[in-house]
């Protein structure tokens, strides 16, 4: 899921879809023996220092996990101490920055950040915002004077210099949670139905128009059978729901998965284009996080049934590659190295990208190769 935490904190068969009016369904795998794990190769990762950029300081509140996008860039969005409805992106790729400002979004009003999400040639925001003027609050107004029914939600695209591009409006009269885009230009979003109490994952066009919804198996289970239909408390249980499903590119492709579900990782290209491919999970494990790499999958899985907001223990997690094929067990990561980081951003062409918190509030990178 992703958390506003302060930096320190970390956290098969292959069924291709014909065509995005035929989805095909494949059955979810065993777990991987533990003999097999047994018998998978062992990958040290060495953390070392890298060149990173001088004097940059980290916000105490910054989304986790953080996001990279294919090429390797890392990206943190960094919210302000004093109010947390500001966002600063930074991006880092070796020494070089580039900073990504919602404040440069022209002729979108009272704007709240809902999602940021990198590709290789863009950077996007999803946020809820009005193109009304703002004025004094009335009845059935927002605070900031608009009229609720004004409000709508928009993709605020910049270029990878850093430069504010466009924003989108997306044809979506419901509350969005996240977002991904497509090399194509499309967008991957999931939201939630208030009036049909129904979770959705959307893909739309570069114009914002639905092209194709997906049976994202998370989806069909009651998110709380016991709750009413249409509750506040079943709405905040799909809520919670749609915080557990998050995105991860892969090449052109995003990977659509769920925390701590033995569902499949959905693999959805351009034009709704998709496969469901189950990992062969280490056995009494649960998928926690899942991060970009150019010819692999790489996934972090923690021990089943721990409980919630314990202190990190790093016996219980572990970082595993599979072959995007057919979701097999590729290869075990081990941290033992002298400087392991509390988490891991990305991997790109053999390189483990991962970064520290140091003195003052800077940054250090790290590289595995």
């Amino acid at each position: 899921m992703r958390l506003l935490t302060a930096i320190c904190c970390a956290t098969a068969a292959v069924v291709f879809a014909q065509s995005p009016g035929t989805p095909a369904r494949s059955k979810a795998s065993l777990d991987t023996p533990q003999s097999q794990i047994n018998q998978a190769p062992i990958k040290l990762l060495d953390f070392k220092p890298s060149d990173g950029p001088s004097g940059l300081s980290i916000s105490p509140v910054t989304t986790m996990p953080a996001e990279c996008s294919p090429d390797g860039t890392l990206f943190l969005d960094m919210l302000d101490v004093k109010d947390l409805r500001k966002h600063t992106v930074v991006s880092i790729k070796e020494d070089k920055t580039q900073t990504y400002s919602p404040e440069a979004i022209r002729g979108l009003n009272d704007i709240t950040v809902v999602s940021f999400f990198p590709s290789d040639s863009l950077a996007g925001f999803l946020v809820r915002a009005t193109t009304e003027t703002l004025g004094p609050r009335t009845p059935g107004s927002s605070p900031a004077g608009v009229p609720w029914s004004k409000y709508h939600y928009y993709v605020a695209e910049f270029n990878r210099d850093g430069t504010y591009r466009k924003s989108v409006l997306l044809d979506v009269d419901y509350p969005l949670s996240r977002l991904a885009i497509l090399t194509s230009g499309e967008f991957l979003v999931t939201g939630y139905d208030n009036v049909n109490s129904a979770a959705h994952l959307l893909l739309l066009d570069s114009s914002g128009q639905i092209e194709h919804e997906f049976d994202l198996p998370a989806f069909q289970r009651p998110a709380d059978a016991n709750a009413p239909y249409g509750s506040a408390e079943s709405m905040n249980n799909s809520s919670r729901l749609l915080g557990y499903v998050l995105f991860t590119p892969y090449k052109e492709d995003i990977l659509v998965w769920h925390v701590g579900s033995a569902d499949p990782i959905m693999d959805i290209g351009a034009g709704g284009s998709f496969r469901e491919v189950p990992l062969q999970a280490p056995p009494d494990t649960e998928l926690v996080n899942m991060i970009p790499a150019s010819d692999r999958w790489v996934a972090l899985f923690r021990t089943k049934g721990l409980a919630e907001n314990i202190p990190l223990n790093r016996k219980d997690y572990a970082w595993y590659e599979f072959s995007p094929v057919d979701g097999g067990l590729v290869a075990k990561l081990s941290e033992e190295g002298s400087n392991p980081p509390h988490s891991i951003a990305c991997e790109k062409e053999g390189a483990y990208i991962s970064f520290q918190r140091v003195k003052d509030d800077k940054i250090a990178m790290l590289i595995a190769r």
